[in-house]
């Protein structure tokens, strides 16, 4: 793979491994909550809050990488 094509595929990689990470730690989150010591039931709440975090980190971790390209 060449600069650009290997490039392309990071970005990709970026967006779709910060989604991931994401819900699994909203999930784990809401998991924790429900059955630690608060017994909080929040489950959509925290994966949705998580999932949001993993979008943002994931796109700007593109962009960060986009940017030192040009």
């Amino acid at each position: 793979m060449k600069g650009k094509d290997f490039l392309a595929l990071t970005a990709g990689f970026n967006i779709l491994g910060g989604i991931l990470a994401g819900l699994a730690v909203g999930y784990a989150f809401d998991k924790w909550l429900m059955e630690g010591v608060f017994k909080i039931k929040s489950f959509p709440l925290g994966l949705l809050f998580f999932f949001f975090v993993g979008i943002i980190s994931g796109f700007w971790n593109t962009y960060k990488d986009l940017k030192r390209l040009s």
